[in-house]
């Protein structure tokens, strides 16, 4: 790679205008490393970058620069980031009265800074390779810089020049060839045009362009096919058949006296949730330049959008991966007025269509209302719990619990996590290896062939199996494509985009609806599970200045508090299952649960610190009995008694071993980079210590003292940096 090519970024990203320079030799300085480290460069590059400073020049070829290309849209892209993020500090800022004029002196010259970097990057020239980029929509077609009508020659009223995004866009490529083209600088009256070039966007194959982008990118539907043209409230029939066929008994029989059989009409009334996006583009100017640096991409991506398809295309893909993750994840939450809510509360996904089919949901009616009853459509197999040396036991039980006659159809398909994939895999390898007859990697029920798995993704910390008929379970959407109807509005420098749509995962047939559950056999359902979702050891989080919630998980994490929040009860807890509640933040910011109402049973009132647990399980009365409390520190490995380097393999949270002598921790061995390591202090006499200096950038030495914390992260380079830390109560 030539490294020559970065100088330019470089020096606007450390704000220099030329490099030190020791012993006639250029050389960055550690505080100019550090500046590279967080505009996103490896420590690698920072050290093989200062070596070629000093070295003779060399020819790019095109494939460096690509690699350069990449590398400062990355930076750009970054860099725009946050400036973004400082002007909204800033608007935060002044909004408070009590606020220092410093601090704003001190946030404008931040931005300041930034718009230096953000313009210097946009400007930056790179090797031309035009004749053989395709810059069009049609591949092949180059960019015509001649071309005073069109941006690029490119058709559309979205490229014509008369747009002044377009002609500054036109002016940059131009000066990256040597060319100077003179433009008008930027006004907030420059974007009025963009709502005319969302109406050419929706009039012609342009959104082709978008739809067919959003296609290349991974998407649930390849396992739940997507299904337009439903309204909330639609009726999905399915029918439920008994028994029918007896013996011959036509002689000396009557025949109203011998007909047997009946049959139930069941409904599924598919609940389409409705979605909605909105956003301000705060800044268009910044945006711009980001669009022309993607435009100044030659060769990389044979795609260029108009500016209007970049800033839609960019949201789209968002939304997109947001949409995939919901339609797993989600957890219906009905929003509050003039609040902004969670992209994971906007509609249930997968498994929470599941639970609620297996613990019990109010029936609805086709005509909006409900029947005012609840109930239960899946009764769940009674299976252990999954673990690496369980996992093949598991399927084969689960499996053979579905009807013979169901399962060897061939039609029965088995929803697995895919994280829970691998276990799979291993636990064969290790079980069968050494079969002559052993295949790998299989991927249906070993001792079932005809039941495929099919690995549900964006499955992290799940444990819920599923099986049913395949094609059952689908994706559903009102109209198709409705999540990219965007409506903007141009307003000075900023720009509102929003759309709204209706979408849902549902059954066709789940199965007969009991008011009873103690009334299921599992004979009248077309979906089976296994009795849990998650794992104990896994916690949800829990909504801030509120009570927890038992409802989907047993396991929660409390959430960020305006106020210290006492716990008066635990919604959703089911009598005579553990819950465990674990701290999140603590302090002013933490919970408190005090030794009486529900909780006069409890030992004693329980103040805990980030980490710690108690476990509780709820009697009849609506009381809570205490099952036992550990602290974060006592669910932590030790280290080695007197270890200075110890190992951090296969874990992240440790506490420091027993010390029989002064013990001064100089690295962790076996760490991973980017990893977040939580050291716990232990005993007084001897606590191990960490120095600020070799392996160790703090923001002053630790003692690891009983009470104390500091979490460590390590970074490409080998060093590690302190995250936050807890000093020990009487330090």
């Amino acid at each position: 790679m030539n490294f020559k090519n970065f100088i330019p970024a470089v020096l606007a990203i450390l704000g220099i205008q030329d490099f030190h320079e020791e012993e006639g030799r250029k050389v960055l300085t550690a505080q100019e490393k550090q500046k590279l480290a967080t505009a996103g460069f490896p420590a690698k590059f920072a050290d093989d970058f200062e070596a070629a400073l000093n070295e003779p020049e060399t020819s790019a070829s095109n494939d460096e620069a690509d690699r350069r290309v990449a590398a400062l849209t990355a930076v750009l892209g970054q860099t725009t980031a946050q400036l973004t993020t400082a002007n909204q500090e800033l608007a935060a800022l002044k909004a408070k009265s009590n606020t220092d004029a410093e601090q704003i002196a001190a946030k404008e010259a931040t931005i300041k800074e930034l718009n230096s970097k953000v313009a210097t990057l946009s400007e930056l020239a790179e090797p031309d390779n035009a004749a053989n980029a395709s810059t069009g929509a049609a591949s092949g077609q180059t960019f015509d810089i001649a071309n005073e009508q069109q941006l690029g020659g490119m058709p559309g009223v979205m490229f014509a020049l008369d747009r002044p995004y377009n002609q500054r866009a036109r002016a940059a490529i131009a000066a990256t060839r040597g060319m100077s083209v003179m433009v008008a600088a930027a006004s907030s009256v420059d974007y009025s045009t963009l709502q005319d070039d969302l109406g050419a966007f929706y009039r012609t194959p342009w959104r082709e362009r978008i739809q067919s982008f959003l296609v290349k990118l991974p998407t649930i539907e390849t396992i739940f096919p997507l299904e337009s043209g439903y309204q909330d409230l639609a009726t999905l029939v399915n029918i439920w058949l008994g028994e029918f066929s007896q013996a011959d008994n036509t002689i000396g029989s009557n025949f109203d006296n011998v007909t047997k059989g009946n049959y139930d009409f069941g409904t599924e009334t598919l609940r389409m949730f409705s979605v909605m996006f909105a956003h301000k583009f705060q800044n268009l100017a910044q945006l711009e330049k980001t669009w022309i640096g993607s435009l100044n991409r030659e060769g990389s991506d044979p795609l260029k959008w108009s500016f209007i398809e970049y800033l839609l295309a960019e949201t789209a893909k968002k939304l997109h991966n947001e949409r995939e993750m919901r339609r797993v994840n989600g957890v219906r939450k009905n929003p509050n007025p003039n609040q902004p809510g969670r992209a994971m509360e906007a509609a249930d996904g997968f498994y929470e269509f599941i639970r609620k089919k297996v613990d019990g949901h109010i029936d609805n009616t086709p005509d909006g209302g409900t029947t005012g009853k609840v109930v239960y459509q899946i009764k769940p197999f009674a299976l252990p719990r999954i673990t690496t040396a369980n996992i093949g036991e598991v399927l084969y039980l689960g499996t053979s619990m579905i009807p013979d006659h169901i399962r060897s159809t061939g039609n029965v398909v088995c929803y697995i996590p895919a994280p829970l994939v691998p276990w799979y895999h291993k636990y064969n390898e290790v079980k069968y290896g050494l079969n002559q007859d052993y295949k790998a990697n299989i991927m249906h029920v070993k001792e079932y062939p005809n039941v495929r798995l099919v690995p549900v993704p964006n499955a992290d910390n799940h444990h819920r199996i599923v099986w049913t008929l395949d094609g059952n379970i689908k994706c559903y959407e009102q109209k198709a494509g409705e999540m990219l109807d965007f409506r903007i509005e141009q307003q000075d420098w900023s720009l509102k985009v929003w759309a709204n749509w209706k979408e849902s995962i549902w059954a066709e047939s789940v199965g007969y609806k009991y008011t009873n559950p103690a009334e299921m056999d599992g004979s009248r359902q077309l979906i089976w599970c296994n009795d849990y979702d998650r794992p104990d050891d896994f916690f949800v989080e829990g909504q801030p200045d509120a009570n927890p919630s038992a409802v989907l998980h047993n396991s929660i994490v409390t959430g960020y508090n305006k106020q210290v929040k006492e716990i008066d009860d635990i919604e959703g807890a089911k009598v005579g299952e553990v819950v465990n509640i674990k701290c999140g933040p603590d302090g002013d910011n933490g919970v408190t649960i005090k030794k009486k109402g529900k909780f006069d049973l409890i030992s004693e009132e329980w103040t805990p610190k980030t980490g710690d647990v108690i476990s509780l399980m709820k009697r009849a009365d609506g009381k809570f009995i205490e099952i036992g409390r550990r602290t974060a520190a006592a669910s932590a490995y030790m280290f080695p008694d007197d270890a200075t380097a110890p190992s951090v393999a296969d874990a992240t949270v440790f506490v420091t071993g027993e010390n029989t002598k002064a013990t001064a921790i100089t690295d962790l061995a076996d760490a991973v980079t980017g990893t977040v390591y939580t050291i716990h202090g232990n005993g007084s006499a001897n606590a191990s210590t960490i120095a600020n200096g070799g392996n160790f950038s703090l923001t002053k030495a630790m003692t690891l003292k009983a009470g104390a914390m500091i979490q460590l992260v390590k970074v490409d380079g080998g060093k590690f940096y302190e995250v936050s830390r807890a000093e020990a109560p009487n330090d």
